[in-house]
């Protein structure tokens, strides 16, 4: 029996940001997000910025991200950058997470910046 995918409530595939008073550069990052036989509720899978009074430089990056056979509630997977007041040179990374039979709950996976 093939079991479904079962993606709820507020998830986010990608890049997502919320810039205040910012400059953020984006150049030539390449994002894969895979979810398969999984629930995921209330998460971010892939890239997520929150800026207030930043420089964010984010390039050249690869982030893959492969959630099988899991639940993912309330947790980050994949590059994660909040930052305030602050310059932040993340670039040239490669970000691989693989979430498998697993529970996962209020969680950061991968890459984590946080500047203030």
């Amino acid at each position: 029996m093939t079991k479904l995918t079962k993606v709820s409530l507020v998830l986010t595939l990608g890049i997502s940001s919320l810039i205040a008073n910012s400059e953020i550069n984006l150049n030539d990052n390449e994002n894969i997000n895979l979810i398969l036989d999984s629930e995921v509720r209330n998460s971010i899978i892939g890239t997520y910025i929150e800026a207030d009074n930043a420089n964010i430089n984010l390039n050249d990056n690869q982030n893959i991200n492969i959630i099988l056979d899991s639940e993912v509630t309330n947790s980050l997977i994949g590059t994660t950058i909040e930052a305030q007041n602050s310059t932040v040179n993340a670039s040239g990374n490669t970000n691989i997470n693989i979430v498998e039979n697993s529970q996962v709950s209020g969680s950061i996976i991968g890459t984590h910046i946080r500047a203030r």
